[in-house]
């Protein structure tokens, strides 16, 4: 939010806010303070977009080498059978719709940023969510999708969790929004995550409120 406000400001002060709220967390050496890569907690990469925003702007090195550690963490973080990111190592085989927004902008800015052809992967994520999160009926997503179907939560034949809920699909449509800002634009993917997010905006506009224009 402080990055698109100091954009359309021109103000300075709101990239100072980000640059000091930034550096309490990355030292001169680029580690993260209380980030442990071994959780493997997706959560954890999407400050990343912040600590690519500084590289870009400053050069400099201890950003960069932030960014790379949570980049390292994605080359090495728990999947799916077919892929997908788990959302946790403490919720094993688990993808959650929130996790889309938390891994996928990133990985895609990082990938822009340092030539990293990842688009096939970072495509792959959303697709999948979708594909097992879709409820036919009403085109909107369950929250979440436990894969080894042991959660309590999750219905013992698709996986999913009994409920919808608004505010993971919100996380899911900003991930892909803030996705397609980086992936190229003549790229064969881009076509698919365009179609998720124009199923999935159809989708809420049919249970939005219309009297008020909000969602209960």
């Amino acid at each position: 939010g402080f990055e698109g406000i100091w954009m359309n400001s021109g103000n300075v002060k709101y990239f100072d806010a980000i640059q000091k709220n930034m550096d309490w967390f990355v030292q001169n050496d680029g580690s993260i303070k209380g980030y442990d890569k071994e959780e493997y907690n997706i959560d954890h990469v999407n400050n990343g977009k912040l600590v690519l925003l500084l590289y870009r702007i400053t050069g400099k090195e201890k950003y960069k080498k932030a960014a790379d550690l949570l980049r390292s963490q994605l080359a090495t973080h728990p999947r799916t059978k077919e892929g997908g990111f788990w959302h946790k190592k403490v919720y094993p085989y688990q993808m959650w719709l929130d996790g889309l927004y938390m891994g996928q902008p990133f990985y895609a800015e990082y990938s822009q940023v340092f030539g990293e052809d990842n688009w096939n992967d970072i495509a792959d994520q959303f697709v999948w969510m979708e594909k097992h999160s879709r409820d036919e009926k009403t085109g909107l997503l369950y929250h979440g999708w436990d894969e080894s179907r042991e959660q309590k939560w999750a219905d013992p034949k698709t996986g999913l969790s009994k409920e919808f809920w608004g505010r993971a699909m919100g996380w899911y449509a900003m991930g892909l929004v803030d996705t397609l800002d980086f992936v190229p634009a003549g790229h064969p993917r881009r076509g698919e995550l365009i179609a998720i997010l124009r199923r999935l905006a159809e989708a809420v506009t049919r249970v939005q409120d219309p009297k008020s224009g909000v969602w209960y």
